[in-house]
Order: C-alpha cells, then sequence, then structure tokens
C-alpha cells in the first residue's frame, strides 16, 4: 500500500508540474469520466479488508465511500467510526487527469469536495460522502439436519435447498448458516419443522431489504454413473487438537484413522481418544496398556471396522529389532496381532488396503530407504508374522524418514503407490509389482503455497486409497515447512494418468485449506478417506501435527435426477 501511496503522490507532483504545458503539449488517453475509482483505507491496519470502494454517481457528481456495518465483515464488531476522521484515499483516473485537492488524506465524518480537471482541461466537482451499510447478501450458506447423514444440497440460481433420505424425516431442528446479519424465518434451527413435506424459508439480508425464499424438500437421491460429483467438496468440521482435549504443542499427535462411525486421533504414550466422524464430538477413549512414546506411535484402518497400531522399531546398524502390530475391532480392546524380529527399522508410517476380515494388504514404510515391508491377509487369515520385502526403483524414488505406500488393489499384482521426501529422490507415482516405474506424478508442474510440489518445503509423506461409486482415489498429505498441512485428492481409477497433465482437473481433483500446526517439529502430517456405509459419500480427514484436524465430504448424487 505505501507503494500505491508513493505513486499517488508522485503522480500529483508530476501533474502539477505539467500544468504550464499546453493540451497539445500532451498524450491524451481515450476521455472516459476522468475518475474511475476512489478508495478508502483505514490507517494502520494491514487486514485483507481494510478496502472501502467508493460508488461514483456521475449524473449526480456524488462518490460514497461504503464501509461496512461490521468491522471485519464476518465479526460482530462494529465499525470504528471514530477513525473516519483520518482514512487514506485513493483514486483510479485517466491518463493526463488529476485531483485537487491533493488526495491523500480525508475526514469522511463530513462531506468533501474534489475537483477532476480532465484532459481538456474541464474541471467537474464531485462530493465524497461515506456511508455505513448494513450486509444486504440474504444466501443460505449451509442446511443441515443432523439425524441425516447428507448435508443439504444448496441450488442457488433456483433457490431450493435438497435434503437427502430415503426415508420419511419427520419433525427436526436443523443446524443453517446463512450471510452474515442475516435472519431467516421461520428458523429452522430453533423450530421444529415437518421435513415429510414440502415449506419455504425466506432469508432477510442485514439491511432488512433484501430477500431471499428457498424451497426446502426431501428427496431421494441417485448415483452418478461413476465417480464423485464435480464441485461437492466441501468442509464439514475443522477443530483444533485443543478443543479436541489433545495436547497441540507436543509434537505426539501423528496419525489418524477411521471405522464407519469414528475417527480415532493416536497420540503416543496416550489411550486412544476416539470421536464423531461426521461432528468431530469426543465419543470415548480405548485404553491401551502397551502405550507408550514408542509403542503406539502410529495407526491405520482397513476398509471395515479394524485398526493396526505399530511401535516405531527404530534400531539402525542392521541389527534385530521387533515390530509389534496390535488390532483392534470396532472400538474393543487391542490384541497382539502381529510380532516381528527383523532388521529394517520402520513404523513411522503404516497402511492397510483391504479388510481384515477378507483379503488385505499391510505396509509399512522403511526409513531411509526405498523399501515398504508388507504382510498379506487371505480371507482373513494373516498368511505370515514375517514381512515380505517391496523395493522400489531407487533412482525414481526415496525418502528419509517420511515415506508411504498403498496399493491398487489388495496386494501387489495391480501395482503399488508410493510417496517419498527426503535427500533421496522425492516422487509421487505408481510402480509395478517388480519395483519398476509405471508413472509419475509431475511434481515440478504444480505449486501449493507458492512453491511447486518438489521444493524442498513440501513435505509429501502420507496417502490413503479409496474406491468410491466405481472411481479410485488416493490422497496424500503434504506438510509445508513446519506450519502448514494440506490434503491434496487425485482420481486414480486409471493409474497411468499420474504420468499426464498434473493440473488436469479429472485427474486433480481437489486441495484443501491449509491446517496450521504450532511448529510442526517433525513435519508430520496424516490423511483418511472414509466411503459411507451406503456409498453415497467420501470423507477425506486431514491431522497435523501440533494443529488440528479437518473433514471434507464428497457426494456422488447426481442432482440433476433427485427423486422428489
Amino acid at each position: 500500500m505505501k507503494n500505491k501511496i508513493f505513486l499517488i503522490i508522485m503522480a500529483a507532483f508530476i501533474f502539477g508540474i505539467s500544468a504550464c504545458q499546453s493540451p497539445e503539449d500532451l498524450a491524451p488517453s481515450a476521455s472516459h469520466n476522468g475518475i474511475n475509482s476512489l478508495k478508502a483505507f483505514l490507517l494502520d491496519d494491514d487486514s485483507e479488508n481494510n478496502n472501502f470502494v467508493g460508488e461514483i454517481d456521475y449524473a449526480n457528481r456524488t462518490i460514497t465511500i461504503v464501509c461496512p456495518y461490521n468491522y471485519p465483515k464476518e465479526s460482530d464488531n462494529l465499525f470504528p467510526t471514530d477513525k473516519l476522521v483520518k482514512m487514506r484515499m485513493e483514486a483510479g483516473l485517466d491518463n493526463n487527469v488529476y485531483v485537487t485537492p491533493s488526495l491523500l488524506y480525508m475526514d469522511l465524518t463530513k462531506e468533501n469536495y474534489i475537483t477532476v480537471t480532465l484532459q481538456n482541461k474541464e474541471q467537474v466537482q464531485y462530493k465524497v460522502v461515506c456511508e455505513i451499510r448494513k450486509n444486504n447478501e440474504c444466501a443460505i450458506t449451509q442446511y443441515n439436519i443432523p439425524s441425516l447423514e447428507f448435508h443439504g444440497i444448496i441450488n442457488e440460481e433456483n433457490k431450493s435447498i435438497s435434503l437427502i433420505s430415503t426415508d420419511p424425516v419427520g419433525t427436526s431442528l436443523a443446524e443453517v448458516k446463512v450471510s452474515h446479519g442475516a435472519t431467516i424465518s421461520p428458523d429452522p434451527t430453533t423450530e421444529t419443522l415437518n421435513y415429510d413435506e414440502p415449506f419455504n424459508v425466506t432469508v432477510t439480508a442485514q439491511n432488512g431489504k433484501d430477500k431471499a425464499t428457498y424451497a426446502v424438500r426431501v428427496v431421494e437421491p441417485n448415483k452418478l454413473p461413476q465417480g464423485m460429483r464435480k464441485g461437492s467438496g466441501k468442509l464439514i468440521w475443522s477443530k483444533a487438537l485443543g478443543d479436541m482435549g489433545i495436547n497441540g504443542t507436543d509434537n505426539n499427535t501423528v496419525a489418524i484413522a477411521s471405522s464407519s462411525n469414528y475417527l480415532f486421533v493416536n497420540t503416543r504414550n496416550s489411550d486412544l481418544k476416539y470421536f464423531n466422524r461426521n461432528t468431530g464430538e469426543y465419543v470415548g477413549t480405548i485404553n491401551l496398556p502397551f502405550k507408550s512414546g514408542l509403542a503406539n506411535f502410529c495407526i491405520a484402518n482397513d476398509a471395515n471396522n479394524n485398526l493396526l497400531i505399530t511401535n516405531l522399531r527404530n534400531t539402525g546398524g542392521g541389527a534385530q529389532a521387533v515390530q509389534t502390530i496390535y488390532r483392534i475391532t470396532g472400538t474393543g480392546e487391542p490384541q497382539k496381532y502381529i510380532e516381528t524380529s527383523h532388521i529394517y527399522p520402520t513404523g513411522r508410517k503404516l497402511s492397510v488396503c483391504g479388510s481384515l476380515d477378507g483379503d488385505a494388504i499391510i505396509l509399512s514404510s522403511v526409513e531411509i530407504s526405498s523399501k515398504i515391508l508388507y504382510w498379506e491377509v487371505k480371507n482373513g487369515v494373516l498368511q505370515s508374522q514375517e514381512p515380505k520385502l517391496f523395493t522400489a526403483d531407487p533412482t525414481i524414488i526415496g525418502w528419509n524418514y517420511l515415506g508411504d505406500a498403498v496399493t491398487f488393489g489388495t496386494d501387489l499384482s495391480q501395482g503399488i503407490f508410493c510417496v517419498g521426501y527426503g535427500s533421496q529422490p522425492r516422487a509421487f507415482g505408481f510402480f509395478n509389482p517388480d519395483g519398476s516405474k509405471n508413472a509419475l506424478y509431475n511434481l515440478a508442474n504444480v505449486t501449493v503455497e507458492g512453491a511447486p510440489l518438489n521444493d524442498s518445503g513440501h513435505i509429501l509423506q502420507q496417502l490413503d486409497i479409496a474406491e468410491f461409486n466405481g472411481a479410485r482415489y488416493i490422497a496424500v498429505a503434504d506438510q509445508f515447512w513446519n506450519y502448514n498441512t494440506y490434503g491434496l485428492l487425485y482420481d486414480v481409477t486409471v493409474p497411468g494418468n499420474l504420468a499426464g497433465d498434473p493440473k488436469d482437473p479429472n485427474l486433480f481433483i481437489y486441495q484443501t485449506n491449509p491446517i496450521w500446526n504450532n511448529s510442526n517439529a517433525n513435519n508430520v502430517a496424516d490423511i483418511n478417506l472414509r466411503v459411507s456405509t451406503d456409498g453415497m459419500k467420501m470423507t477425506l480427514y486431514l491431522l497435523g501435527t501440533n494443529g488440528g484436524v479437518a473433514a471434507y465430504e464428497f457426494d456422488c448424487i447426481d442432482v440433476e435426477h433427485l427423486v422428489k
């Protein structure tokens, strides 16, 4: 902003010097109205909201600087009218046009007059006033009935809200969000309404004038032929670790897992907390008798309701040491599932593809390598306590401590996705069962937070994969330095597409908002995908260590063919 002020002052100075010249000496541009914009700014305020645009009435030669009733706009704080006495000003002018008196500051508690001198030396006087104006927005931004799994689908164009249910809903309270300062009538958050009959609600803007009426109805869903509905991704809840009853500064909350009903948040050396996965509300805690700083290090889930928790087996130098993995079914007591001695430092990352009650593969990345340990489960039976070893081409991918892998199926036969970060070749790609490269994602051509994904600040480290409505999706956790965590979602129904245009919206489906971390010392993050039991929606969960957890929902509803 200082640069803009400097340019304005310099422009006024130059125009003042040029006033002695005749119009013929100037190189006039096409003349319009002379002044095209006028903005005001509060002093000593770096907020992105600090930008108040003037409405120019050329016919009546009046400029009205509009300031919001609340400031910042989405807060309940009133605009600081005492600061109107000295507002910084900025004008947008045609070429060879200038304003007097010089625009730098203005007292907007009173009427002000400026003179605009046009290219042809004609002078036009404008009155400048300020108006504190209440918000005129009158939209419904969220409509949800807690007893239903789906959030309402809002069609802003035809002002309708479709609530998805195959059964009668009856009467219920709802969770509704409207534009800032607006009211809704009848108010579904305080008045029990009958959802088995269509009805209307009216939203009145904060200004009391603008209104919008929405038709609310319950409909039965139809699925799209394949995959998710474009544009369906939305944040459904987000919580800081401290608000979840978890220490948000000790670097110990490093992994999450999910089941049909719950989200599990694993904190090293603590019992296992679990939450309602649709709301983030605390539900209970599972006692972990074996817990310690290294014993319950990482957690993963299968496609059903089974959890696995591994220790960090970090003995180096090729020495034998024990890796122990516990299994929890539902929210029951942990049972020792795998206990094996081997030479590989592992346990920072763990993944399960498939169902431990049927066929599955368990994968655990090996530190400072391109290797993955894996165990196979067939017909619900663990085939061996001893792991097998997969090695990706080390000239293509490798990692220091943070790498992960998931398979396309429930074994290696259909290929394996790997991601890795470190001094080894950092990469995200799909590999053949023999470890050779199949398709490599172009990290250099995708930018997140101003830096390409192959930049040293991006630590791609965790994967999860899910089949949703006949398509396969893979989620990637990206830790940006030690302060922001991102989730990236890709459609890998055809794994070879990873080698295509990295920005193709049919490949790169979604990028989450960042989760801020309070100095994430180990740069750890986790990501999880869970498909609902009815197959109609998929939720992405993102954990930023020393930050929080966020949940994003996607659906496969064919909104063009809803059944009334």
